[in-house]
């Protein structure tokens, strides 16, 4: 019988273009939960690094004078701007990384699945070909064969 167009060998070929398609999606994810977990992490020091500044900060201004202690004030506060710029930096930044992320990953699906379906297009007209000078042959063949009978 062979392998016709929704044959045996055209499912195998369906169901590993699937796989690989689920394959892709499952790594996209995995590079994506560790962007975020990274962006995740950066963004838990820069809050622990301000944390520690802000404590240090606080210690000195207990053991100054009052002017030094407004010069640190003014510092903390810049600190605090500086930090809190670098934190919006950090997740816009981030956010513009995964979503960039995923415009790219989606936009490598897309193209596996236009390729995988331009592949089984041409392995389904290769098969159809196939099957029908297969079936010409045999045709041929049925009448040789008929008109050696009618002969002898």
């Amino acid at each position: 019988m062979g392998n016709s167009v929704n044959g045996p060998g055209n499912n195998v070929d369906e169901i590993r273009y699937r796989s690989y398609l689920t394959q892709l999606e499952r790594d996209q994810e995995a590079t994506l939960r560790e962007k975020e977990e990274t962006h995740r992490e950066t963004l838990g020091k820069v809050l622990e690094a301000q944390k520690n500044q802000l404590e240090e900060i606080r210690r000195d201004f207990d053991v100054r004078i009052s002017s030094e202690a407004e010069t640190l004030e003014r510092k903390l506060g810049q600190a605090r701007d500086q930090n809190q710029t670098l934190i919006q930096q950090e997740h816009l930044a981030g956010e513009q990384t995964t979503a960039k992320i995923h415009q790219q990953y989606a936009q490598r699906i897309e193209q596996e699945k236009r390729t995988g379906e331009e592949q089984i297009r041409n392995l389904q007209a290769y098969y159809k070909k196939a099957s029908d000078e297969l079936h010409h042959q045999y045709e041929k063949e049925n009448q040789k064969a008929h008109q050696k009978g009618k002969t002898t």
